[in-house]
């Protein structure tokens, strides 16, 4: 009798314990601010806007709970719809203070966040998770959407999406980038000389 207890209590405690870890799993996403209308800190531009709404359709039912944004008015422009739609009241940091924007990505809320900010601010913060490095974003480069997942106190490696094309303004359901192939090293002979 007590090995059938035994036994039932393995077959449903811990499936239950293995679905609470899954459960307690957290989502970080990060995104570069929207196109701007001009270089420096200015307001965004009509793809810049067209762009935030998107953010807002393809994040709207993730589960944020959080948002943090660096001080810049392109990336407050760039959560604004979603922070609106969500009733979320973003968290705005200076650029230079990455180790207090991870703190509070990872222990502000607990729950799924977002993080807005300029190409190497987004870096930085990766890097201070502990999911890995990306590749550098171009200037031109803004669809790209990367997510790091925090389970049992660690980061997984982040992983590259694409959330909307270029002047997007519908949302286009995010979708990973695979991790491109390992290039081979090009032919490396000396070249013969013919007499």
């Amino acid at each position: 009798m007590r090995d059938k207890m035994k036994h039932l209590l393995i077959r449903i405690i811990f499936p239950a314990l293995m679905l609470c870890q899954i459960a307690a799993a957290q989502q970080i996403f990060l995104v570069r601010e929207a196109e701007t209308s001009a270089p420096g800190d200015s307001s965004l531009a009509l793809s810049g806007t067209q762009r935030s709404q998107c953010l807002l359709n393809t994040l709207r039912s993730s589960g944020l709970k959080q948002i943090i944004v660096s001080q810049s008015k392109s990336a407050q422009e760039t959560a604004a719809p979603l922070a609106k739609e969500l009733k979320i009241t973003p968290m705005v940091l200076p650029a230079i203070q990455t180790q207090v924007a991870v703190r509070n990505l990872i222990y502000g809320s607990g729950a799924n966040a977002l993080f807005v900010g300029d190409p190497k601010t987004l870096t930085s913060v990766i890097q201070l998770l502990h999911a890995g490095t990306i590749q550098t974003i171009g200037p031109n480069e803004y669809d790209k959407m990367f997510l790091v997942t925090i389970a049992s106190g660690s980061a997984s490696p982040v992983a590259t999406l694409r959330y909307c094309s270029s002047g997007a303004s519908s949302a286009a359901p995010a979708t990973a980038t695979p991790p491109s192939a390992p290039r081979k090293p090009a032919n490396t002979k000396p070249a013969t000389k013919k007499p």
